[in-house]
C-alpha cells in the first residue's frame, strides 16, 4: 500500500517538473527577444528626444533671424562672440554653438582671462547643449526670401564671391556653415549623408517650394527666412540587429521656415550683396 501511495505521488510530481522545465525553456527562447525589442524601444526613444531638441534649435535660429536685418551689416565677421560685430547668416548659425563655458576659450597668454578675440572659439557662445556639431559632416543652412505680389521675387544671398557678411563662397539663393567654419576640407556637407554620399543639389526650402506655401489670402508682400539642419545622430546603444535595418549613423534633417520683415520689398531695390 505504501509503494503505491509513493508511486501515485511520483507520477503526479513529474507532469509539474516537466511543466516548470517547459516554461523555463519558453523564458530563455523569448527572453532575447523581448530584450532587444525593450532596448530597441529605447533607441528610438533617443533619436526622438534628439530629433525635438534638433528642430527647437531651428525654431530658436529663425526666430533670431527673424527679428534682425540681413542686409543691414556694418562689420560682420565669421565669431559668435564678439562685440558690436554682426553677421546675420553666421549669428543666426551661432544658436546652433555650444553655450559659453571653458571650452569656449584658450589662454594664448596664460593670463587666466579672455582678453583678446583669438583666445575665443569662433563657433560658440550659443544655444546647443543637446549635440555638438561635427564639421565633417553636419551643417547649418539659411537662405532668405522675399515676396513681392503674393510671389517670391528674390532669394539671398546672391551669386558672388565676397567676404562680405562673412560669406566666402559663391553660392545663389542659400549661405552654409560648413562653407564658412575653420573645416576647409568639408564643405557642402549639407549635399551629402552620413557616409558622405552626394543625395542633394538644392536645400530643402527652394525657391519654387517657398511659392507653393504661399497663402493666396495673405498679405501680397512679405519676407521668410528659412533655417535647416543636417546633423548625423549615431546610435547610443548600436545594436547589431538594429542597425540592419536603420542606418547608423542616421542623418536628422529639421527645419523652420519664419517671416523676416526685413526681407519685404522695399521702394529701392535691394543691393546686390546682402
Amino acid at each position: 500500500m505504501l509503494k503505491k501511495s509513493l508511486f501515485a505521488l511520483l507520477q503526479k510530481a513529474r507532469p509539474a517538473n516537466g511543466r516548470r522545465a517547459q516554461s523555463f525553456i519558453e523564458l530563455a527562447l523569448v527572453l532575447p527577444v523581448l530584450l532587444l525589442l525593450l532596448l530597441g524601444v529605447v533607441e528610438m526613444v533617443i533619436f526622438i528626444g534628439r530629433y525635438l531638441d534638433v528642430l527647437d534649435l531651428t525654431r530658436e535660429a529663425a526666430r533670431f533671424a527673424s527679428v534682425r536685418d540681413p542686409f543691414d551689416n556694418p562689420s560682420p565677421d565669421c565669431h559668435c562672440s564678439t562685440q558690436g560685430l554682426f553677421s546675420f547668416y553666421y549669428d543666426t548659425a551661432c544658436v546652433f554653438s555650444p553655450p559659453y563655458n571653458a571650452t569656449c576659450w584658450h589662454d594664448d597668454d596664460g593670463d587666466g582671462q579672455v582678453d583678446s578675440p583669438n583666445e575665443l572659439n569662433p563657433f560658440c557662445n550659443g544655444l546647443n547643449s543637446y549635440i555638438t556639431l561635427n564639421p565633417a559632416t553636419d551643417d547649418v543652412v539659411i537662405s532668405v526670401y522675399t515676396v513681392s505680389n503674393r510671389a517670391v521675387s528674390d532669394v539671398w544671398p546672391k551669386v558672388r564671391s565676397s567676404t562680405l557678411n562673412c560669406v566666402r563662397q559663391t553660392n545663389n539663393g542659400y549661405w552654409a556653415l560648413s562653407d564658412h567654419d575653420t573645416d576647409v576640407d568639408h564643405n557642402g556637407n549639407w549635399t551629402r549623408d552620413c557616409n558622405g554620399n552626394v543625395v542633394r543639389s538644392t536645400p530643402y526650402f527652394t525657391f519654387d517650394r517657398v511659392a507653393s506655401l504661399l497663402d493666396s489670402n495673405a498679405p501680397p508682400n512679405k519676407g521668410f527666412v528659412a533655417v535647416e539642419l543636417y546633423y548625423c545622430h549615431e546610435q547610443v546603444l548600436g545594436l547589431p540587429l538594429f542597425t540592419v535595418f536603420v542606418p547608423n549613423p542616421i542623418q536628422i534633417h529639421a527645419y523652420t521656415l519664419m517671416p523676416l520683415p526685413a526681407a519685404a520689398p522695399t521702394a529701392t531695390p535691394r543691393p546686390t550683396v546682402p
